[in-house]
């Protein structure tokens, strides 16, 4: 199975950005993402958490996870609507080409504000179990921050979202302020790395499901604690992400059903399937009917992603027939990219545009979230299913 594919979105994305950086981005539209259609306010703090029992390298011993969790909250109280990312972090982005994108792309970032509000008080929850969790894992070298629209969301229509910052395998910074991106623990990157850090993305989510339990301990002396179904735990994330996401699915007990945006398959779940009900939303870029000059970069780069679609399709098959009895559904979303499964339809329209994510934004974050939403709500609330996109396509 293919593994370059966030590779190339990456290298698609920066080509693209180094074309529309004479042209500058109007950031009046990026000042708000849009707003959760929930019929919860929603609130947020982060917690860190240490793993005394694994090691990030040979010389880190303990391994630092910073949580964001997105919940459910009363809503009309003072708190004051959350920052996009900190500043610290922003700066580093900044330094090390973030996703390859420019300065002046990321920094109208710092002017974003959330919905989300600063550790608001939680919303009562609808029953003496709690409410149900979803774990979610970013991209490799991608940054929390960066799927803020979609966990908000999801915490609106009634979920706890406990997000995880993974050492070494994104971009963030621990909480003594040093920055852990991809490269700096060579460790990680031997051999089979991808699938190395899969499998410790699920060790993280098992370690933050052990460590929170049944209650998240109030972060402001006001707060009341919060309530988990650790009954109904689900598990989402892009690219690797979604391969831990997976993963997790297949290895951990409390984890009932999954949702992978367009990420690959590694290590037992190729070779034994997930076991649970799981649904994958493909990205299916829409570059219209002309095509780009033969022998172009433009053209290069739309048959490779052409051909590790015809081995994608080929591998979910495989991927479902080790469970044919087992609830799953694979899904193409037309005119979106591999960057379409987080923030960056708001942040940067023109270049996405530019690889085929055609869809206009909103409608872009409307069916991804929806999908995802229906399909939790089915498996872990029994609710019927609803459509999964009007432009979804089903593969066979």
């Amino acid at each position: 199975m293919n593994r370059s594919l966030h590779a190339l979105a990456v290298l698609a994305l920066g080509a693209s950005a180094s074309v529309a950086v004479a042209q500058a981005p109007d950031w009046s539209a990026f000042k708000e993402l849009p707003a959760p259609s929930g019929r919860f306010a929603v609130g947020t703090f982060t917690r860190s958490l240490v793993d005394s029992t694994r090691a990030t390298s040979r010389h880190i011993l303990a391994r630092s996870l910073t949580v964001q969790i997105w919940y459910p909250s009363r809503g009309g109280g003072a708190e004051l609507r959350a920052p996009y990312l900190e500043q610290a972090l922003l700066d580093s982005m900044v330094e090390r080409r973030y996703l390859e994108l420019t300065e002046q792309e990321m920094r109208g970032w710092a002017s974003i504000r959330l919905s989300a509000r600063r550790n608001a008080d939680p919303a009562t929850a609808p029953s003496k179990t709690g409410w149900p969790v979803i774990i979610f894992s970013h991209g490799v070298g991608v940054a929390r921050a960066n799927y803020s629209a979609l966990v908000q969301e999801l915490a609106s229509h009634g979920y706890i979202v406990l997000a995880i910052d993974h050492p070494i395998g994104g971009f963030a910074l621990d909480p003594n302020g040093r920055l852990l991106t991809p490269g700096i623990d060579s460790l990680h990157y031997t051999g089979e790395p991808l699938a190395k850090l899969v499998l410790d993305w699920t060790g993280d989510a098992a370690f933050v499901l052990r460590s929170f339990g049944a209650r998240i301990a109030p972060s402001a002396g006001r707060q009341s604690a919060l309530v988990l179904d650790t009954a109904r735990v689900g598990m989402l994330g892009h690219s690797l992400g979604g391969a831990a996401a997976l993963q997790a699915c297949h290895t951990l007990e409390t984890v009932r059903a999954c949702v992978d945006m367009d990420g690959d398959v590694f290590g037992e779940v190729e070779e034994l399937g997930v076991g649970k009900p799981f649904l994958i939303l493909l990205s299916e870029p829409d570059h219209g009917r002309r095509p780009p000059p033969r022998d172009s970069a433009e053209s290069a780069q739309r048959a490779a992603f052409a051909k590790m679609g015809r081995e994608r399709d080929s591998s979910w098959a495989a991927i479902r027939a080790f469970t044919p009895k087992v609830e799953s559904y694979v899904i193409k979303l037309l005119g979106t990219g591999h960057f379409s499964f987080s923030d960056a339809p708001f942040q940067i329209q023109r270049q996405l545009r530019h690889v085929g994510a055609t869809l206009a934004p909103l409608a872009m974050h409307e069916r991804i979230a929806g999908s995802i939403e229906s399909f939790f709500d089915h498996v872990m609330l029994g609710q019927p299913l609803r459509v999964l996109g009007s432009d979804a396509v089903p593969v066979p």
